[in-house]
């Protein structure tokens, strides 16, 4: 039997979600796996605030259960909504959802209500087209939810006859499983989403296309937000690489430290750059190419990929992903294919990141991936390829000890969807000592300063080198150096939004793994 090592992950037996309405009316879906093997167990569906849907589906290893959702819940505009949807399970298992139109829709994955959590940042589109709007579903999952919103620069927000900008505050009590949705012809990408108790939270556009697209064809975009306690500070963007021609996707890395320092790597050309909570860098990343981005501070990366040709009648629309940081990567993975074209068919693929080492002995739906195209990612020790998919579901293993991720995408006439495979969300990292010797120790420079609070671990070693095994070894996220007496300071991730003091000694140090 395997289940997740990780306690906290993408499985569980409890969630909620909401459907965001597109521009056209839309076939809803579940998508439901599990990661147990041998397991036949029943799955409940209901509207939990409406005598609207409730339902019992069978769902047995090996096997993806698709539930079609009536598709009238979605939700319009900026409003309360009764519409939320709860999945419940005796078992664990894996969701996914898509919301699918006449050449248009996106499908996300949903995260279980244990990892929800009460700080988001909400990652939507410029709309190109003001009939058009980004949207931000906001579910509670206990009684007297209190959310308040602070909206980005250059957006506004109408809600009950009052209109909300940069520097005033939204706040609405919701009650447990009522949705509070907002919504806007601006970008309300950066907009800040505090709570008083956990709240799922899900976050696109209506019909957007990045700025990076040199097409004018547009696609709804969706996912559900990860939050803020669970952002990181190293995380790997790949542009899909089935596409032979056209622009790649819009990166997006946003904060809620002051001053973070981010070092994005492309094919080895390195920049760095500082962004605050008050706005996201953004930067195009090329057709079929990759970034390693780095920062001293938690950061949340997105993507959204560019209208494209594909072959015959199809062609990539835009759809938005958030890949995992490398640190909540895991060894297994069961997930979905989760698509089904309103008005064809999808051809259904997997873009897959692994260390070079496990290439060899990484399977997919037990194959081997020998035979595939890796393309090395520069200044790292990790591989990228994609991988053909059948509709349904699969199962991945990551070879050995070590830990790889991927997104899952399909792409129909004028229609693309994505979403990524699943992750760890336990915050501690335990990595193996013998590990060592299969890992490439780099480190980056951040600046000549140390952290005002007390390191999680100090000690005196050789070298740089020697200090970045350490943090290695410690589960640490950045460090101080001084060589003129190898004095090593560890770092934590929680620390990364602490005050920092100017070192004439020390040099500090993000580890790049």
């Amino acid at each position: 039997m395997f289940l997740f090592q990780d306690s906290e992950s993408h499985s569980g037996k409890e969630f909620v979600l909401a459907f965001p309405d597109g521009a056209r009316i839309g076939n809803l879906r579940l998508y439901i796996t599990t990661p147990v093997d041998g397991t036949v167990f029943p799955v409940h569906i209901k509207t939990p605030l409406l005598s609207h849907t409730n339902m019992k589906v069978i769902v047995s290893s090996g096997q993806e259960t698709v539930v079609e959702i009536p598709s009238d819940l979605t939700v319009s505009d900026t409003s309360k909504s009764y519409k939320s949807i709860l999945v419940q399970a005796e078992n664990l298992i894996v969701l996914f959802a898509s919301n699918m139109q006449a050449d248009s829709g996106d499908s996300f994955i949903v995260y279980p209500v244990e990892v929800l959590s009460t700080e988001y940042v909400s990652v939507n589109l410029d709309s190109k087209n003001g009939a058009l709007k980004s949207m931000t579903a906001i579910l509670a999952v206990n009684d007297q939810t209190l959310v308040h919103l602070s909206l980005p620069v250059g957006s506004s927000v109408t809600y009950n006859g009052n209109t909300y900008t940069f520097g005033s505050q939204l706040s609405v009590n919701l009650r447990k499983y009522e949705i509070f949705q907002f919504s806007s012809e601006d970008d309300l990408s950066g907009t800040t989403i505090l709570s008083n108790y956990p709240i799922a939270v899900i976050s696109g556009h209506q019909l957007g296309n990045p700025s990076v697209s040199s097409f004018t064809t547009k696609d709804m975009i969706l996912e559900m937000l990860i939050p803020w306690k669970y952002w990181s500070t190293h995380y790997i963007a790949i542009s899909n690489p089935v596409f032979s021609s056209g622009d790649g996707e819009l990166i997006r890395i946003f904060t809620l430290c002051e001053k973070a320092t981010v070092i994005i790597d492309k094919s080895g050309v390195h920049s760095q750059i500082k962004i605050d909570p008050a706005s996201f860098y953004e930067f195009p990343l090329e057709l079929a190419k990759s970034a390693v981005i780095t920062s001293d501070k938690r950061v949340l990366v997105s993507q959204v990929s560019s209208s494209k040709p594909f072959f015959g009648s199809k062609r990539g629309d835009p759809r938005s992903m958030l890949p995992a940081p490398l640190h909540s990567w895991l060894n297994e993975y069961t997930f979905s294919s989760p698509g089904k074209s309103k008005g064809g068919s999808f051809e259904h693929g997997l873009v897959l990141v692994a260390y070079s080492t496990s290439v060899d002995t990484t399977t997919l739906d037990n194959m081997s991936l020998q035979s595939s195209v890796w393309h090395t990612i520069a200044g790292t020790n990790l591989k990228y390829t994609a991988l053909p998919l059948s509709e349904g579901d699969h199962q991945l293993k990551c070879g050995g000890i070590l830990k790889c991720w991927g997104y899952v995408f399909g792409i129909g006439v004028y229609e693309e969807y994505g979403t990524s495979i699943g992750r760890s969300f336990t915050k501690k990292k335990t990595p193996d000592a013998n590990f060592m010797g299969k890992v490439i120790i780099e480190l980056d420079v951040i600046d000549n300063q140390i952290l005002f609070t007390t390191p999680v671990f100090s000690t005196t070693v050789k070298s740089r080198t020697e200090c970045g095994k350490m943090c290695f070894l410690y589960s640490c996220t950045f460090l101080s150096f001084r060589s003129t007496d190898g004095l090593c300071y560890l770092y934590s991730e929680d620390q990364t939004c602490t005050p920092t003091v100017e070192s004439s000694d020390f040099r500090r140090y993000h580890l790049r793994k």
